[in-house]
């Protein structure tokens, strides 16, 4: 009886210490945490951040955009975590929270999958700059990564770390 005690209680502890990638950005970086703090639950709750990232990042900043504009209790229409380093690799995460959201999806586009099955639009593919965007449970998010040294599957693999 001892035995299963402690067993639920390392699996309860074990459960309660995994912090999701937002969770973990609000602990590490306070200016983070104290703009998300300013935003409603629901807006909190949407925003997502990759797990695995293409590079280690010295700072973290989010910014957002609202109408009215500076106001984190208006509309928000998204959201976006901006990590860099001090090579100058820049890593943008967007959670589109606007429903009515427009991309211009004009003539042929390039796509791929996420693990998950997720189509995904490629929006750039270069030596210095890549983008894709994604549809999940009827939000937006793209994910735009700058630096030579990157390729499209380091920013797919962020892609597929997602925590929703």
């Amino acid at each position: 009886m001892k035995k299963i005690l402690g067993f639920l209680l390392l699996i309860m502890l074990a459960a309660c210490s995994e912090k999701g990638a937002v969770e973990k950005l609000k602990m590490n970086y306070p200016s983070v945490k104290k703009e998300i703090e300013q935003m409603s639950t629901e807006v909190q709750n949407k925003m997502a951040a990759p797990e695995k990232l293409p590079f280690q990042p010295k700072d973290v900043q989010l910014t957002y955009a609202a109408e009215p504009a500076g106001d984190p209790k208006g509309d928000i229409l998204h959201t976006e975590f901006i990590y860099g380093n001090e090579k100058g690799s820049i890593l943008h995460v967007t959670t589109f929270l606007n429903k009515k959201a427009t991309f211009n999806d004009e003539g042929e586009k390039k796509t791929t999958k996420l693990k998950d099955g997720t189509e995904v639009v490629i929006e750039a593919e270069s030596s210095e700059v890549m983008a894709i965007r994604w549809r999940k449970d009827d939000v937006y998010y793209g994910m735009m990564l700058m630096g030579s040294e990157f390729k499209m599957e380091d920013l797919l693999k962020s892609a597929n770390s997602m925590d929703y």
